[in-house]
Formats: C-alpha cells, structure tokens, sequence
C-alpha cells in the first residue's frame, strides 16, 4: 500500500468522524434550543441525559478527528521526503553527460547533484557560476571556523592587510575561507581546464570519494517468454587525496607597505600561479617524457589527462611520430577531427579544445590555394577553444621546437579537488638584502579523471 493510499484512507475516516460529529452536534444544538424556547427552562432529566451523552460523544470524536489529523501530517511529511528523495535521485546522474553530441558556446556544465560525495550522496562539485563559498561543504567550514576567522578578519580587514602585517616578520598564517574563497574563484577564472568545464570538488579532508559509472546500461530486444539479461549499470568512486602546490611571490618591502591596490595585486598573483599549475598539472600530471621539458612524476604530482589517458586508455593518445606530424595542405584538419571523434567512438561529448598559442596560430593562418583562409570544419569549430602556454612545444625529432601537443573531451569529467585551507608564509630574512619579502602561498588538493575516455590528446602536432 502507498503513502498516497494510505492518506486517502486516513483522510476519509477523517471524513465519516467529521459527519458523524455534526450529527452529535445537531443533537445538543436541538436539546439546547427546545429549553431556550420554553422560556430558558432547566433541561428535564431525559434531555440531560441525551446531552451528557452527546457531549461525551463529541469528545470522543473531536479526539479520534484530532488523531487522524496527526496521523495525515505525519505521511505527507513521509511522504515529501520521499518525493525529495526520488528527486535527488532523478538529479544523480553520476558521471554522465548531460547531452550527447558536440557542444559549443560555453562550456557544458554537469547539472547540480552530476557528481555525489560517495559518503552522503551530497552534490560534490561547486555549480558553475557559482561562488567557491556557497558550496554546503565549504559553506559549513566557513560556519565552524567562523569563531577563528573572525579574529583574524576582525583585527586585519583583509588578506592585503594580513599580508602587509606579516612583511615585517617571518611568520605563517591560515587564510579565512572567506577571503581564500575569493583567491579560488579568481584561479577558475583564470585556469583553462576549468573555462573549458572542469568540476571544483571542495574537500572537507584529506581524502574524498566521488561516485562515477564505469558501465552503462544495455537494452537488447528479446523473443516471447524468454529470459531478460540484466545490465545494471556499474559503479566505483574517484578517490581525490590532497597533495601540496606552493607558490612564491616576492615583492619589495616598501610596495607591501605602501602600495594602496595590496588586496587586489597579492590575490590576483597567487590566483594567477595556482591557475597556471593547474592547468599544468591537469593536463601532463605524471608525464616525465615525450612532452619538452615537462617533468612532473607521481607522486608528488597527481595524474593528469594525459598521464591517465596512458595508463587506461592508450589508443585515444593519436599521433606521436618520431618526426612529429605536420599538417597535409589537402587535408589540414584531418588530425583536429580525428582527436574530436576519438571521444565520440566510445560514446562520449566532447565540449572543448585545448591548445598553445602556436598551434592556434597554425591553424589561423592556414590557407587555400587561391589565398583564401581555409574554413574550420563543423565538428571542429562547434569545440569551444581555449588557449594555455601551459601546453608547451617542444623537439620531436627533425620537428626542432615547433611539435606540441592539442586535447579535446568532456572537460565535465576532470575533477580538482580543492582542499578548504590556505596557508601563507612571509620570508623577510631570505631577501632582506635586497629590501624585499616573499610570500609563499601553500594550496591543497588533487586532480581525478572521472572517464578516461571522455578525452583525446594529440600529440607532436605541429605548430606554428
């Protein structure tokens, strides 16, 4: 039986309780009216009785109509959690993507709830064109530490002045989320991978599952009265474990104490660093060869696109010839479409590309035989573009400093998991003879690929 039936039912007892009271009430309304037209005389013995009994009844029914009307509020207070429930789990859709196909314009963003904390199947990921600090985890960190933060917002104002106080000692201070909130929404403003669609995942410690599918469901037609095969789909979680990032900025003593735009240059310089690490880390996070001087083992760094692309999914890694490979003038975008269909083979959406400012040029300058700018294939310009030098060029062979390398996917589907404090240091002795004081910002978190399929990389592509 439903919660909807048994409300009904409830509700219809309530029904008949309710008719039954209005005919007790008619009772002792005609008993009282026969004594007030009789000129208010005292009621006879009988109609005492037929009143006393009526009124007994009342009370008894005004009860069980009070129980029921408890006992209803209780199954549709039952009755929306589980509406809420069933919500929640239209609104899960795991790692999925929302929509098939090529995307442009802006980058796809997952729906809210697209990625779930393993632990409590909350929403993991902070919705796009959203602040850092209006996520539930970080939002309930900021509520806890609220105590702490005030102390230090209270006596400073502002991650300027708490800089600018500590330039004249050597110390360490944690930032408050409120102000490192702002220092994380500026690096996704600044980070490629993220413009393209990558998910922050606030971490409230040191190591986080995120829930993804790693088997779709199947449908197969099937005779009369045979057996049907299950195909459930099949589930596992990324495990995001934080790791340590420090960035320096040295300035000099007298720009820390005097400089009236503190607050803006310090955040926008830390935010800028982390940005561009990021990218690096995201992209070529345990690479060590085949990509110019990046150098970037695991552990300490986590494992990027490429790297895991490596290690579990070889075959959508293209190109990578001993010489490099240079575009063919009668077909110039052939690699460009076979890295945007790579993710498509495996049922996947790829929404972005990623690319260096050469290999951007390289393709802005290519021409037809009769001068006229070759234009971009469909499938390749419905992939929105984002530049970042963070893709290097480099040698590959006989190709001297022009091979580099060019990503697509789901850009939805990489994960960086952002752990809830910052710490900054000063270092006043090391520059002191040079009237100048570092900065040193210490970040915390990781970076997870949820669909290794989901993206393509081609490599020793030539560039401009």
């Amino acid at each position: 039986m439903t919660i909807h039936t048994l409300i009904e039912q409830v509700r219809a007892a309530m029904a008949t309780k309710l008719q039954a009271r209005t005919a007790q009430k008619a009772i002792l309304d005609s008993i009282r009216a026969a004594a007030a037209a009789d000129g208010n005389r005292d009621l006879t013995a009988d109609e005492a009785t037929r009143s006393q009994a009526a009124a007994a009844e009342l009370r008894q029914i005004d009860g069980e109509i009070e129980a029921q009307r408890t006992r209803i509020a209780e199954l549709e207070s039952e009755l929306a959690r589980d509406e809420a429930t069933d919500a929640l789990a239209r609104e899960i859709h795991w790692t999925q993507p929302a929509a098939r196909g090529l995307a442009g314009g802006q980058p796809a963003a997952s729906a809210r709830g697209s990625f779930v904390r393993a632990d409590d199947l909350q929403p993991a990921t902070v919705a796009r064109g959203t602040r850092f600090c209006d996520h539930e985890v970080v939002a309930a960190s900021v509520a806890r530490s609220s105590q702490r933060d005030a102390a230090v917002t209270g006596q400073h104002g502002s991650l300027g002045q708490l800089v600018r106080a500590m330039s004249t000692a050597s110390g360490s201070a944690i930032v408050p989320t409120v102000w490192f909130g702002d220092i994380i929404d500026r690096a996704r403003n600044l980070s490629a991978v993220i413009q393209a669609g990558a998910e922050i995942v606030p971490m409230d410690a040191k190591t986080v599952q995120i829930g993804r599918l790693t088997g779709d469901p199947t449908a197969a037609f099937r005779a009369e009265g045979s057996t049907i095969t299950a195909s459930d789909p099949t589930f596992d979680n990324v495990t995001l474990t934080a790791t340590t990032m420090s960035t320096l900025v040295v300035g000099s003593l007298e720009w820390f104490q005097d400089a009236n735009n503190v607050d803006e240059i310090v955040a926008n310089a830390i935010a800028e660093a982390f940005a561009l690490q990021l990218d690096l880390v995201a992209l070529y996070g345990s690479v060590t060869t085949g990509a110019g001087t990046v150098n970037l083992p695991t552990p300490p760094n986590p494992r990027g696109v490429l790297g895991t692309l490596n290690a579990v999914a070889a075959s959508s890694v293209l190109g990578g010839a001993a010489n490099g490979t240079t575009q063919t003038p009668a077909s110039f975008y052939n690699e460009l479409l076979d890295l945007a269909f790579t993710p498509r083979d495996y049922n996947e959406a790829p929404n972005a590309l990623i690319w260096n400012a050469k290999a951007a040029r390289q393709y802005a300058k290519a021409y037809d035989t009769t001068g006229q700018p070759l234009r971009m294939p469909a499938d390749v310009e419905a992939l929105q573009r984002f530049t970042t030098n963070q893709v290097p060029s480099y040698t590959q062979g006989t190709m001297t400093g022009r091979a580099t390398d060019v990503f697509t996917g789901d850009w939805t589907q990489l994960l960086i998991g952002q752990r809830l404090d910052l710490t900054i240091q000063t270092l006043t002795e090391r520059y002191a003879e040079n009237g100048q004081v570092g900065i040193v910002a210490h970040w915390r978190g990781d970076v997870g690929v949820a669909r290794p399929r989901a993206f393509a990389v081609y490599k020793a592509l030539q560039g401009a």
